[in-house]
């Protein structure tokens, strides 16, 4: 016969000593994600090099700054060509895009090898108009927002440039905001983000040089670093270009609105003995933001 008792006794055993035991996992058992972290932890992540000497971004002081004649002209290969962007990502903490394969390269510029570009991204902040958002710092001066164009070097496998001392090149693009620009016309056409790991395609005819308009590329930072999200692999020469990207609030706004995602940037890591080089003083040019990137962005979004 059943109890007329309704109320039910707790049916599980609480949790027992572990005593010493080891606790092992299945090959199909995926990873602890690096994003679970926050940056201070990276340090901790199985075959992290996040801990490392000589991580990035970095301040540069320009009182410390070195001189170098070597630091010559860029040779951009294809950065005009309007079918160069395949795709943009959502890659669950950035808006990546990704080139074609082979079409993009670098070269110049004091590298020492040629470079195939093979993805754009970007860092940013919050959507409010005093966010700050840039990785790298300019005499303790952030950014709202910083692009990242990522290269390896041609003659090498991406596994073999990340455990090469210069085997992925990124150029860095500070941008902050230029308030008498207008792109209200484009707000419309942005719904809510794609999920997660969702990738489109790009029909619209836009090139890299579209992106970056008028800014000076002749005049520019350099020094050696790390990738700035796990695993950190100090495998970078990093150039920072000293005149910014001016961009209206409005599209700024739509990174972080619609995707979801804040405050993803990395805090400037520790100098110790690196060196910073820069080129030769030059005027710089008015820089202009082409916003063709509007109706890239509402590709993804839509």
């Amino acid at each position: 016969r059943f109890s007329t008792d309704n109320s039910i006794a707790p049916n599980y055993r609480p949790i027992q000593p572990l005593n010493g035991r080891n606790i092992t996992a299945s090959p199909a058992t995926p990873p602890r994600k690096s994003n679970d972290y926050t940056p201070s932890h990276w340090s901790e992540l199985s075959g992290s090099h996040c801990g490392d000497e000589s991580q990035s971004p970095i301040d540069i002081s320009t009182d410390t700054v070195v001189e170098n004649e070597a630091l010559n002209s860029f040779n951009f290969t294809n950065f005009d060509n309007k079918h160069a962007i395949k795709s943009i990502t959502n890659t669950g903490h950035t808006v990546q895009c990704v080139l074609e394969d082979g079409l993009v390269e670098v070269s110049g510029g004091g590298l020492s090898h040629v470079y195939s570009t093979l993805q754009f991204h970007f860092h940013w902040g919050t959507e409010s108009a005093h966010s700050v958002g840039s990785e790298h710092t300019v005499d303790q001066k952030q950014y709202p927002m910083e692009m990242h164009i990522v290269s390896k070097r041609k003659d090498l496998t991406l596994d073999e440039a990340l455990k090469t001392p210069d085997g992925l090149a990124v150029l860095g693009f500070l941008i902050e905001v230029k308030t008498d620009m207008h792109c209200k016309i484009f707000k419309p056409h942005l719904t809510s983000p794609t999920s997660s790991s969702s990738e489109v395609e790009v029909t619209d005819e836009i090139s890299i040089d579209d992106l970056l308009g008028n800014v000076n590329r002749e005049s520019y930072f350099r020094y050696s670093g790390s990738l700035t999200t796990p695993s950190c692999n100090e495998a970078v020469v990093w150039t920072i270009f000293k005149e910014s990207v001016k961009v209206d609030q409005v599209l700024m706004a739509m990174f972080p609105e619609n995707t979801g995602y804040h405050n993803i940037f990395r805090p400037t890591q520790p100098l110790h003995s690196r060196k910073i080089f820069t080129t030769a003083a030059a005027a710089g040019l008015v820089p202009v933001w082409v916003y063709l990137l509007l109706p890239c962005l509402c590709t993804l979004f839509c």
